[in-house]
C-alpha cells in the first residue's frame, strides 16, 4: 500500500511574521500562487444591470469580460490570495495576501532574492509578478517545462506533465473545487492544505527530475565504460 506524504504548514497574513519567515528559508524554494477574481458578488450585479443597458459592442464585450471572470484571468481581474513557499516535500509556509504590506513583501521578496525559486507552470504566477512589479525572479526554475523534456512522447496521455498527474501517488489526489478560490476562502483550512501541497509536490517533483536525470547520466557513463 503506497502512503502519502503528510504535509504540514504554518500560515500568516501578518507582514511582520512573515518577513520574519522569509529570512529562514533556505537558498532552493517551491512557490506557487493562489488567486481569485476581484470583483465582489454585488459589483458583478452590477456589471450584468450595465450589460442589459448597453449601447455599443464594445462595452458589451468589456461588461461580458467581467462578469465571466476566473482565478486564471488576466492579472486586472484578479487579486493574488496566497503565496505558498516549501523547503522539503512536506514542510510549506502559506502567507495570506489579505492585505497590501504582506501582498508588497511578498512581491518585492520573489523579485529581489537570490533564493532559487522552483515553480511548476511558471508562465501563470509570473504574469502576476511582473504585473505588479515589473521585474521577474532572479533565479528560478519550471518544473512543466523539465518534466515536459524528460517525458518528451508524441502520445499525449504519455507526456502529461499537469503537478497532480506527477505527484498524485506520492501527495492523493488533493485537488478541490473551484468553489474554494474565492476571497471569502482565503482562511479556509481545506484550501490552506491545497496549497500547501501544491509547493510541496513541486519541490518534490523537481527532486525526482534531478534524481532521474543523474541517474541517466550515470547510466550513460557506465555503458561507456
Amino acid at each position: 500500500m503506497i502512503q502519502n506524504l503528510k504535509v504540514t504548514y504554518k500560515y500568516t497574513s501578518s507582514a511582520y511574521v512573515a518577513n520574519q519567515w522569509l529570512r529562514t528559508l533556505p537558498d532552493l524554494i517551491a512557490c506557487d500562487f493562489e488567486a481569485a477574481v476581484k470583483f465582489t458578488p454585488e459589483q458583478i450585479a452590477d456589471f450584468k444591470l450595465q450589460l442589459e443597458s448597453a449601447t455599443t459592442n464594445r462595452q458589451r464585450v468589456t461588461l461580458d469580460a467581467l462578469i465571466n471572470a476566473t482565478a486564471l484571468d488576466h492579472p486586472s481581474k484578479v487579486d493574488l490570495t496566497h503565496l505558498q513557499v516549501a523547503w522539503s516535500d512536506h514542510e510549506a509556509f502559506v502567507f495570506i495576501l489579505d492585505n497590501r504590506r504582506i501582498h508588497d513583501l511578498i512581491l518585492n521578496f520573489l523579485v529581489t532574492t537570490t533564493k532559487r525559486q522552483v515553480w511548476h507552470n511558471a508562465t501563470f504566477d509570473f504574469k502576476h509578478i511582473y504585473y505588479h512589479t515589473g521585474k521577474l525572479p532572479i533565479e528560478f526554475e519550471d518544473t512543466q517545462i523539465l518534466a515536459k523534456t524528460v517525458l518528451n512522447h508524441v502520445e499525449i496521455h504519455k507526456a502529461k506533465t499537469g503537478l497532480k498527474e506527477l505527484a498524485g501517488h506520492k501527495y492523493g489526489q488533493w485537488a478541490i473545487s473551484p468553489n474554494y478560490f474565492t476571497k471569502s476562502q482565503m482562511y479556509d483550512k481545506d484550501l490552506l492544505l491545497y496549497a500547501a501541497t501544491d509547493a510541496c509536490a513541486t519541490f518534490w517533483l523537481w527532486n525526482s527530475i534531478k534524481r532521474h536525470v543523474q541517474s541517466e547520466e550515470n547510466l550513460k557513463k557506465s555503458t561507456c565504460n
